[in-house]
């Protein structure tokens, strides 16, 4: 005798659809399998085989992924010395760009507005971001872009690249980093191109910047600000005569947190200081102990609640 078929059995398979949203309520909002059936109106049965054609078509990919170690004892220390939300500490160079994706990925809800700044250690991040397909969410760019910069670390690339990682659409600032008046920026802000992006500064619930270092007077600078030759060798100079010992994307700022330069921002196609001290969570990922002078300054100005950085640099800002 054949075995009993279920009156389900032979029912076509799931539409796309359906595959999303009994998997979402599956595995993102931990419903039972029973408590589906119940919302939806089919079976338990129904939602098994629901569950597995989403594996079998890869709308769900579950992997297994070693967490980098972190140093609980220097978070706890830098939290408590600078008073920041979050503090996140690699135990090793090599596991912080996978920390920071982590931390960022758990920070970025459905239908939420994330903003990219540029930097090696930005590409680093969007390279370890755990991939998704949502379409909810809106990637920005953050500054304009500079020829000068590696293609890897522009942000109008970043942006592309991590809406990508993440299946998002992407807002990219057709200009460059900065122009030669506020008056030619204030014209550039009105252009549709350019302001269907910047429009989006006052929507983020995420930014994930670098800290750019200075080295005055220490370590070589790694900035990309000054990467990007936007500056000229006077005004880098003149920074430095202010104090100037690193910036947040187009922003220097001093050892005591103070920003330094409103003519520069002033003519800046970036978000501005304001619109990042509202956006809820600045995450900053900083690394190496060359930059701990400049990450101290940066979390001095107030605008970083989020901090990710290596165990060499969090042992350099205690000391």
């Amino acid at each position: 005798m054949s075995p009993a078929r279920t009156p389900e059995a032979s029912e076509p398979r799931a539409g796309h659809a359906l595959l999303g949203q009994v998997a979402r309520l599956f595995f993102e909002h931990q419903l039972t399998k029973v408590e589906i059936a119940a919302r939806l109106g089919i079976s338990r049965f129904r939602v098994a085989r629901i569950l597995d054609q989403a594996l079998s078509e890869g709308v769900v990919r579950i992997e297994f992924r070693d967490a980098p170690a972190q140093d609980r004892d220097l978070e706890r220390a830098i939290e408590e010395r600078y008073g920041i939300e979050r503090a996140k500490v690699a135990s090793a160079d090599d596991g912080l760009a996978r920390l920071a994706a982590e931390t960022v990925d758990g920070l970025l809800g459905h239908g939420q507005t994330i903003g990219i700044a540029w930097g090696s250690t930005v590409a680093r991040v969007v390279a370890a971001m755990p991939p998704r397909d949502d379409e909810t969410i809106d990637v920005v760019q953050l500054a304009g872009s500079s020829s000068q910069l590696l293609a890897g670390e522009d942000p109008g690339d970043l942006a592309r690249m991590f809406a990508g990682r993440l299946g998002a659409r992407h807002h990219r600032i057709h200009a460059p980093t900065f122009v030669g008046s506020a008056d030619v920026r204030k014209a550039l802000l009105r252009e549709p191109e350019v302001a269907a992006t910047t429009t989006h500064f006052d929507d983020l619930a995420v930014a994930v910047i670098g800290i750019g270092a200075f080295g005055t007077g220490g370590p070589a600078p790694s900035s990309s600000l000054l990467r990007s030759g936007a500056l000229g060798t006077v005004e880098v100079e003149r920074l430095r005569s202010a104090g100037a010992i690193g910036d947040l994307l187009v922003h220097p700022f001093t050892a005591d947190g103070r920003f330094v330069a409103p003519g520069l921002a002033a003519r800046a196609i970036a978000i501005s200081i304001d619109q990042l001290y509202r956006v809820p969570s600045v995450v900053a990922v900083p690394g190496g102990a060359g930059k701990a002078d400049a990450i101290r300054g940066a979390l001095e100005t107030g605008v970083i609640n989020v901090l990710v950085t290596d165990a060499d640099a969090a042992r350099r800002m205690l000391a």
